[in-house]
């Protein structure tokens, strides 16, 4: 479990240095617009490469550095672009009418790349679709989880966040149980209904 931690924080440590390098080249003002169009093109990338990296580490998998950095743009990168496209506008569509709506449809919107992992056939709209069928009824969970790290990340920030190094993992670990938990549940009761047609 160190070794494979180890790992994980490497790729996070790498992660952190080319948003580092990003966020100096468009720092000025005149560059703000398209720094941001840049910042969106390598999240939608990175966004299911890291399902991918927490998906390893459940699996007992080692992750590779290089294949983790390029896998999500190797990968239906297309794909992986719009649903981070979408999710973005969704949430931010909400959050105009106030912050707590916002809040909810992040939640809903949480597997959408997990999602995509599980089912590469999947179009982003269907993508997002299946994301809110799957987190009803559980939003409420996933942000008591999300909470319990509260603490912690607080902590982190005493230590100029070199503890977060330890706690992303640990938490995003966590979430990608939980939505394994979730995911597992559906497709059980799915085998049900069509077992009684």
């Amino acid at each position: 479990m160190a070794d494979k931690y180890k790992n994980v924080i490497l790729i996070l440590l790498v992660f952190i240095f080319l948003n580092g390098i990003i966020a100096g080249i468009f720092s000025k003002e005149a560059w703000i617009s398209l720094g941001s169009i840049i910042d969106i093109a390598i999240m939608a990338g990175m966004s299911f490469a890291f399902v991918i990296l927490w998906r390893n580490v459940v699996d007992g998998k080692e992750s590779d550095l290089q294949e983790i950095l390029l896998i999500g743009y190797k990968e239906n990168y297309l794909r992986n672009l719009v649903v981070y496209l979408l999710r973005m506008l969704w949430v931010f569509l909400f959050s105009l009418l106030l912050i707590i709506p916002g809040i909810v449809k992040a939640y809903s919107y949480s597997m959408a790349f997990y999602v995509v992992q599980k089912e590469p056939k999947l179009n982003p709209s269907d993508a997002l679709k299946k994301s809110a069928d799957l987190m009803k009824g559980h939003k409420m969970d996933l942000f008591k989880l999300d909470l319990s790290y509260l603490g912690w990340y607080f902590l982190g920030l005493f230590t100029a966040c070199i503890l977060w190094l330890w706690i992303i993992p640990k938490h995003s670990t966590a979430q990608m149980l939980y939505y394994d938990e979730i995911y597992k549940a559906s497709q059980t009761e799915n085998s049900q209904i069509l077992e009684t047609k």
